[in-house]
């Protein structure tokens, strides 16, 4: 489910997928739910429609909530998360390149993605996915201007669905840790598995990270045949481990020629702290 046009986008992108049922909230008449248009953000959160009828689901259904902080309809989010409090609601936060934002976009951001975090923290939510673009696009590499947000944008819902699908499936091997409850604050990214050093490109820069997971896609063939992938595998897991994180990886079976590896970092702490603890003079 998608709250605006950039929200809108990446849930319509899911469709793609048999798995996933697709809803856009927004105020353009092409959106799956028009909503009036406001001015600004307070007014989003003060006059945000009653949705109920249109949003039936069984309690306890899986919704993903896509919402990019910085439009002025990012106002609405608590509203519309409460109307889905009987939902497990995973939300995909996308935050953009804030150096090219007004000042009210970025003050909109900011307190969106703060408010956010420490909502997901309460456990009103299963857990926010933090994803900035500049990181992602970094992951991704060069990007053409015409398909850029569409390149962005599966990149996300390619990586998502991946991970979804790995947790709903049994693995071959892996050692798997429970993340704490009080993790629920998280980002997703890639390893890439053709460089020699396995390189990590996380889609965002989460700080005091406390879990790690890795989730490795490996097709048939080379579980069967190649008796070097279980030490590769064990040896960049453990190259990993430091004090005070926890990190565990799964091996699955898939039907891809190529080899995939997809990751989630998990924190407690809201991210903002480490902007106020940077803006402090301490000298």
């Amino acid at each position: 489910m998608g709250l605006g046009n950039a929200g809108c986008n990446i849930a319509r992108a899911f469709s793609k997928f048999p798995q996933y049922e697709t809803y856009g909230i927004d105020t353009s008449k092409e959106a799956d739910i028009t909503i009036r248009s406001r001015d600004t953000h307070e007014a989003y959160d003060e006059h945000f429609p009653n949705l109920k009828r249109k949003l039936k689901f069984p309690a306890g259904e899986e919704v993903i909530v896509v919402v990019a902080g910085s439009g002025t309809i990012s106002g609405g989010i608590l509203r519309l998360l409460h109307q889905l409090k009987s939902q497990r609601i995973t939300l995909l936060y996308i935050q953009p390149d804030l150096d090219l934002a007004t000042s009210t976009q970025r003050t909109q951001e900011w307190v969106v993605r703060n408010v956010l975090q420490e909502y997901a923290r309460s456990g009103a939510i299963e857990a926010i996915w933090l994803i900035d673009n500049l990181s992602l696009e970094r992951s991704i590499g060069e990007v053409s201007i015409l398909a850029y947000y569409e390149t962005l944008n599966q990149g996300i819902v390619n990586t998502v669905h991946m991970i979804n699908v790995f947790k709903n499936s049994p693995a071959v091997i892996g050692t798997f840790v429970r993340p704490s409850p009080l993790s629920r604050v998280a980002t997703i990214g890639i390893v890439d598995m053709d460089e020699e050093e396995n390189e990590e490109k996380w889609f965002y820069d989460l700080t005091g990270a406390q879990e790690v997971v890795y989730y490795y896609g490996i097709n048939k063939e080379d579980l069967k045949n190649d008796g070097t992938l279980f030490r590769k595998i064990n040896n960049f897991v453990k190259s990993k481990i430091e004090d005070g994180i926890d990190v565990s990886y799964g091996v699955f079976e898939t039907t891809y020629e190529q080899k995939y590896c997809y990751c989630i970092k998990y924190s407690s702490m809201v991210q903002s702290y480490k902007e106020l603890l940077d803006d402090q003079d301490i000298s």
